[in-house]
């Protein structure tokens, strides 16, 4: 009997690992065809990287995307060579997201598929790898990661002694942000 149902098991494996397989054989023949509004943002958000990148000596290394049923969220990730002060850091962030916000809002293919109109700083995420001038990490006091992120800005620093922790952190939010780079104007 214990037998049996050994084998009664196994062939019940065999049989749903086989029809997964064929599954997956079959989705790998019917193309995936992204929605209209899903390339529009990748294509923004590539051009968005290409500018910024020129315009701080930034290297782009990763992107952001929540674009299910509609354009929720959209980042990108950079490294850029430091160490900055918390100003310089705060207005690359904010001409950042302002940049993105402008190219969003002023695309008029992409704005029926915006979660809202005006698209705002809460949708999108800029994130900055700060490295100093061999590439290598910066430790606190210097900020390591400047992040704007769900209509905030934070500030990080990185522990010398326990490089998986952040020894400090401060957050600002971004309309504070803002009213202080334009005053700084």
């Amino acid at each position: 009997m214990k037998y049996l149902v050994i084998c009664i098991f196994l062939i019940f494996t065999i049989l749903v690992c086989f029809n997964q397989i064929n599954s997956e054989a079959k989705s790998m023949n019917n193309e995936y065809i992204p929605a209209e509004y899903v390339v529009i943002s990748q294509e923004l958000r590539a051009d968005v990287a290409e500018k910024l990148s020129k315009r701080y000596d930034m290297r782009v290394v990763g992107v952001t995307g929540g674009l299910a049923d509609c354009v929720n969220i959209l980042g990108l990730s950079f490294q850029i060579q430091g160490p900055l002060t918390k100003d310089e850091l705060r207005k690359i962030l904010v001409d950042c997201v302002e940049e993105f916000l402008f190219s969003i809002n002023s695309n008029e293919k992409l704005r029926p598929s915006l979660r809202n109109y005006p698209f705002t700083a809460e949708g999108i995420s800029i994130e900055l790898f700060v490295i100093d001038r061999q590439g290598r990490t910066i430790y606190d006091p210097e900020i390591g990661v400047a992040v704007a992120k769900d209509g905030k800005l934070g500030y990080k620093t990185t522990d010398r002694n326990d490089t998986l922790k952040y020894k400090s952190r401060s957050i600002e939010d971004y309309e504070a942000a803002l009213k202080i780079v334009r005053e700084m104007k």
